[in-house]
């Protein structure tokens, strides 16, 4: 396995399981679009995309991360927002695997910490952020107000 920062030669493979993981939380399929969005956020520097490639060099996982500032700790932190393992490579440790090399990269970059949602039914996902030392929010109530579709 290898793990790698995604840049724009690796857009092809990144938006590909992006697109899946969309579909994966019922939006539609659209790789074009998500194709777009993930090279704007290459481009500007949006978000970072990290990609676990298997053996062969092809992309079986992907996250993607976006910086934000704590105000009171007065650093940096990342909010993963997307996170997937293609559906023929589940149960192998992949995600394990990326979740490990994200804490261990901005740790060293001197990162606050990883912050991250996950929807109430992903058990599977909680219970993975769970053994690797999360914890649950306690203290704060998240609030959304739409402003567009």
């Amino acid at each position: 396995m290898h793990i790698i920062a995604c840049e724009l030669q690796h857009l092809d493979a990144a938006a590909d399981l992006f697109n899946q993981y969309r579909m994966f939380y019922e939006e539609a399929d659209d790789l074009p679009t998500a194709r777009a969005f993930l090279q704007n956020n290459l481009e500007t520097g949006n978000s970072r995309i990290f990609l676990l490639l298997d053996d062969n060099y092809q992309a079986i996982a992907f996250a993607q991360l976006y910086p934000a500032t704590c105000s009171l700790a007065m650093k940096r932190f990342y909010w993963l927002y997307d996170l997937f393992v293609a559906p023929h490579a589940r149960r192998g440790g992949h995600a394990r695997t990326l979740m490990n090399h994200l804490t261990a990269t901005f740790k060293a970059e001197g990162a606050q910490r990883l912050s991250l949602d996950t929807a109430r039914s992903n058990t599977a996902a909680q219970a993975l952020y769970e053994s690797l030392g999360y914890q649950a929010e306690q203290d704060f109530i998240t609030y959304h107000q739409m402003l567009n579709d």
